[in-house]
């Protein structure tokens, strides 16, 4: 299973204590049906990195998950996101090598979040951004986004879609993240393809989380959608699901691993681990489906380890990745 070459983690979260306690502060104790108690989900860069460590990631680009900077009024909302992105920005500063990160956006407040968009790319040279499925029940090609997937077009940012919880109450009572995420990625990235989104605003680098959801099981009856009149396109439906890039958060087993490969290319996919909520031994069952599957060369493997997040993020990954036995020790003082 262990291969010589680095790995890239492009969905890794962090949940630095400053960040929890602004959560309960709003009555947030729990995240898609967890409990921020849990020993699991003690976050801190140390530990991020002794993970990493373990399961051979060399450097993996963070992002703040569901809800993000969005669950406060306008003006904490704004000041949380600046807060975040600033420390995000200081932990690839202070461990270097060791992680890159998506900056996250301060919606439904529009021009607050163009504002951080520009400080987060100009300012602090962060990797991305990292949008939720819906903010509110309005989901990303509702018209509000015009003006965020503008400036994503224009600079060709890469974006991180996350899910969130859909704005209805939940037919299962039991852990939403195991279905409800999923189907809101797929819902947020049809609705991308059907409100012309993607045509307006081409170029944007969209990685989706989770290996699509449910788009490559469901890909025909979403391609079905363009027999209904007046939702014409300018390509057809596979073009634009072939087009979008999936990480393999809990996608690597043989029926998913499948279905994702008569979908898209290889050089389409990127390793994720959704560490701390994903835990260790799910990143190692991913690193040993993906490295026994007879679905993969080893040309498929690398592109998947390292070379497609390399493309994506030539600033942060332009040479080989930093030898993590190395970098360790230039981590600078001063980062909690």
């Amino acid at each position: 299973m262990d291969r010589p070459e680095q790995l890239v983690d492009v969905h890794q979260h962090l949940l630095p204590s400053w960040y929890v306690e602004r959560l309960a502060k709003h009555g947030l104790i729990r995240l898609g049906g967890r409990s921020l108690a849990e020993p699991d989900l003690q976050w801190s860069p140390e530990r991020a990195v002794d993970h990493n460590d373990r399961v051979g990631i060399a450097t993996s680009i963070l992002s703040f998950t569901d809800p993000g900077a969005s669950f406060g009024d306008d003006g904490f909302n704004r000041e949380l996101a600046r807060e975040a992105n600033e420390y995000v920005a200081r932990l690839i500063r202070d461990w270097p090598g060791r992680f890159g990160g998506f900056a996250v956006l301060p919606l439904p407040n529009i021009e607050d979040a163009v504002g951080e968009l520009t400080f987060a790319m100009d300012r602090l040279a962060l990797d991305g951004v990292v949008l939720l499925t819906n903010y509110g029940g309005h989901y990303l090609g509702d018209p509000l986004f015009e003006p965020i997937f503008t400036e994503l077009s224009r600079r060709r940012t890469p974006v991180l879609v996350h899910p969130t919880l859909p704005p209805y109450a939940f037919p299962l009572a039991y852990f939403p993240w195991i279905l409800e995420f999923v189907f809101d990625t797929t819902r947020a990235a049809t609705h991308l393809i059907y409100s012309g989104t993607l045509d307006r605003h081409p170029g944007i680098p969209i990685i989706l989380t989770h290996g699509g959801g449910t788009l490559p099981q469901l890909s025909f009856r979403v391609e079905m959608g363009q027999r209904i009149p007046g939702l014409a396109l300018a390509r057809p439906v596979r073009d634009y699901l072939s087009a979008f890039y999936y990480e393999t958060t809990f996608a690597t087993s043989p029926e998913a691993l499948a279905s994702l490969m008569q979908l898209v290319d290889p050089s389409h996919l990127l390793f994720g681990s959704d560490f701390p909520f994903g835990p260790e031994w799910v990143t190692e069952v991913s690193r040993r489906d993906l490295a026994m599957s007879p679905l993969l060369t080893d040309t498929a493997r690398r592109q998947i380890d390292f070379e497609t997040a390399r493309a994506l993020f030539p600033g942060r990954l332009r040479t080989t990745v930093v030898d993590p036995d190395t970098s360790r020790l230039e981590r600078a003082p001063g980062c909690a």
